[in-house]
């Protein structure tokens, strides 16, 4: 890997068959899962056992990435020579990781991306039309506090239109439904408590 490179490991709990020492559970692996788009030199079915709904051994055995051989990639990488080197781990599933992978050295920074808040709100609304106020920003703020939407969820609605107004009066009418839907499960749990 040379110096000046960033290495992204998507969705790292899914990339090898254990998942944390301390739990002593073994978890198969989807092919598919550890190479991305599943381009790999295998037959899925030959690994899968359908009566059973797993993934068979013999996988992990030939082709699987095992959480002892991450953490020495990991650290040949660091004490080759070189410098300005960035590995960036996503993970849906931080409580999945073994301690050792989560352990400072090795992962320095942890960000945790949650739902759309107001200033992510802002940046994006800067990113895709260069505004920095409208008049519709303090309703949208005041959705979002009370929605769970992710930033994918806005960037999609703001996507629509090339028209600030129109993409922002459409992310608005986005989350009202949103909040209704929220509301409607919310009573409906309440109601199934009586």
């Amino acid at each position: 890997m040379p110096n000046r490179t960033i290495l992204v490991i998507e969705n790292i709990d899914c990339c090898f068959s254990a998942r944390s020492r301390e739990d002593g559970k073994d978890r198969k692996t989807p092919p598919a899962v550890c190479y991305g788009d599943g381009g790999g030199d295998y037959d899925e079915d030959e690994y899968y056992e359908e009566d059973e709904g797993n993934w068979r051994d013999d996988f992990s055995e030939k082709q699987s990435l095992t959480l002892s051989g991450l953490l020495n990639f990991i650290d040949g990488l660091w004490s080759t020579s070189g410098e300005e080197r960035v590995i960036v781990f996503t993970t849906n599933y931080k409580d999945r990781l073994d301690a050792a992978l989560l352990r400072p050295g090795r992962m320095d920074m942890h960000i945790y991306m949650g739902y759309c808040g107001g200033d992510a709100f802002k940046t994006l609304a800067h990113n895709y039309f260069l505004v920095g106020d409208h008049p519709l920003f303090p309703e949208i703020r005041e959705l979002l506090a009370g929605v769970e939407a992710t930033p994918a969820e806005v960037s999609e609605m703001l996507l629509r239109s090339e028209d600030a107004d129109a993409a922002l009066a459409g992310l608005v009418e986005f989350l009202e439904e949103k909040k209704k839907l929220a509301s409607s499960v919310d009573a409906s749990r309440t109601s199934g408590l009586k």
